[in-house]
């Protein structure tokens, strides 16, 4: 089995990247979680269907909803606002740098 490619948000505003797909219920009880916690920190959620691209679907086609926050896989399945909160703490040096979020 090989590793799935992780991707990057298209935003260069978003520290979080959101992989779900329809009809996903994890899913939809993981985002509300996510988009708050991100608002807390001023960062924005990108959402993307992994439907709608191949490679994702393939990469990712059973582990919905996958939480990436900075670059890194933050949770699968489900998330805790606690410990995602944690991770949205700690900001990346670059941004950092730039005063980003």
């Amino acid at each position: 089995m090989t590793t799935p490619r992780i991707p990057s948000p298209t935003d260069p505003q978003a520290r979080v990247l959101y992989l779900t797909r329809e009809g996903c219920h994890l899913c939809e009880d993981a985002l509300p979680v996510v988009r708050a916690e991100a608002d807390r920190v001023g960062s924005t959620v990108e959402v993307r269907d992994i439907d709608e691209d191949a490679q994702l679907q393939a990469d990712w086609d059973y582990d919905v909803p996958v939480i990436i926050v900075d670059g890194k896989v933050h949770a699968k399945y489900r998330v805790d606002a606690e410990q995602l909160r944690a991770a949205l703490r700690k900001r990346p040096w670059w941004r950092r740098l730039t005063g980003r979020a």
